[in-house]
């Protein structure tokens, strides 16, 4: 198939997605992409999704095609489409079996999230790479700590309170009612998103030691299947994406990919698109353990054939904004590395006032930003990116000479 030029316009792509650290799976975010690309997208252009498959070869793979037109239907019945075929990557089976879900295995696992911050980063080096990732950091053990105090406040309370009963009867009441309050602070920490944080913090540190069950066996078959689909069924375009903790296991799959002489030969020449959203690159970097994983990094911010854009934003607290992947590592950066290019997605700019003063309360939507159609133009739009005529490479381009 003959490959089109950097400026021709795409009309077939394959988009290799990949999620963060969520239980939720390849519905959850069939629904998710379907729902935001069904809104109004800035610009008029219609963002059509079908429906999702699983693959024939691997059940953890979900596909759905994707249809973009640059008008709405009927006005323009000549105006060209972009087909996309959207391929799910699952781990969310990995991601349970991680999961802690017993107060005392979620405590267990703070214990040692906090251990390897403490002992093995550092709390000043945290801050220094970057201050709002320690700040967030702290939280699940602030929520914690709450909790506790919530517990030995209403015991405190109920106990005073009733003097008049039986030392007995006083005892069990006030530790009934403090076991109670602790709980329901428990409970409105995790839906505060408080121990997700922990969750995702343990799993990192998985990930720096290597004990993350599973996950070499599976990124390794994605780089396989990336191949395979692109040899069988040849696309002008393949970007690779990734959200969150997702972006830590593209690493590997994009690493290897630029290593296989197959990859290459199918590239005919192209760099590798990669986007990332969200990033926490530093999260696992910072670990002493992960002297693998930073090689890595090391290999794609210095790699000629690799198109990489990194987009991150201020409003998100579970991303380490606009900082280079091997920030405070110690890991030489060629001078000549331009990868990747960092592009701060001005959300404020995108909603009206009264949305964004909801959005800027819920941190854990924020998160999510990147994955939503905004309601007014800006300089970030996941739809017209993924699914849009315009190369990569374009886009690319255009974040290179945004405004910082």
């Amino acid at each position: 198939m003959s490959q089109p030029s950097a400026a021709a316009p795409i009309r077939r792509r394959r988009v290799h997605y990949v999620s963060g650290f969520d239980p939720r799976g390849a519905g959850h975010y069939h629904r998710l992409f379907r729902e935001q690309g069904a809104r109004p997208q800035p610009g008029g252009a219609l963002v059509n999704t079908g429906t999702r498959q699983r693959s024939d070869t691997d059940p953890h793979t979900h596909r759905w095609p994707v249809q973009w037109t640059a008008t709405p239907a009927g006005e323009d019945p000549a105006a060209p489409a972009v087909f996309t075929e959207q391929v799910f990557m699952g781990w969310d089976d990995i991601i349970r079996a991680h999961w802690s879900r017993q107060p005392l295995g979620l405590l267990r696992e703070m214990v040692m999230v906090y251990r390897a911050m403490l002992c093995e980063i550092g709390l000043g080096r945290l801050h220094r790479t970057h201050p709002t990732a320690l700040l967030t950091g702290v939280l699940p053990a602030a929520g914690m700590l709450l909790a506790l105090l919530a517990g030995v406040g209403m015991a405190w309370a109920i106990a005073s309170a009733a003097e008049s009963l039986p030392t007995g009867w006083r005892l069990v009441l006030a530790t009934l009612s403090g076991l109670a309050a602790a709980r329901g602070m428990l409970a409105l920490a995790d839906r505060l998103g408080l121990f997700w944080l922990t969750r995702i913090y343990g799993f990192v540190r998985h990930m720096g030691r290597g004990t993350a069950t599973g996950l070499t066996g599976r990124t390794r078959a994605w780089t396989e299947a990336i191949i395979t689909q692109q040899q069988i069924d040849p696309v002008d375009e393949v970007v690779l994406a990734g959200h969150s903790v997702g972006t830590l296991l593209l690493v590997d799959v994009v690493d290897a990919l630029l290593q296989d002489p197959r990859w290459q030969t199918l590239q005919a020449g192209r760099r590798t698109a990669v986007l990332t959203m969200g990033q926490c690159y530093p999260a696992l970097a910072l670990l002493p353990q992960a002297a693998a994983f930073r090689a890595a990094l090391a290999r794609l911010v210095a790699h000629p054939q690799l198109a990489w854009l990194d987009v991150t934003a201020r409003i998100d607290p579970l991303c380490f904004h606009r900082t280079h992947p091997l920030a405070s590592t110690g890991t030489a950066v060629p001078t000549t590395s331009a990868m990747p290019v960092r592009l701060a997605a001005r959300f404020f700019q995108m909603y009206a006032p009264g949305r964004w003063a909801a959005i800027r309360r819920d941190k854990v939507r924020a998160h999510f930003l990147y994955l939503m159609t905004p309601d007014r133009a800006g300089n970030f739009n996941l739809y017209t990116l993924l699914y849009g005529p315009q190369p990569f490479e374009t886009h690319l381009e255009q974040a290179r000479h945004a405004p910082r």
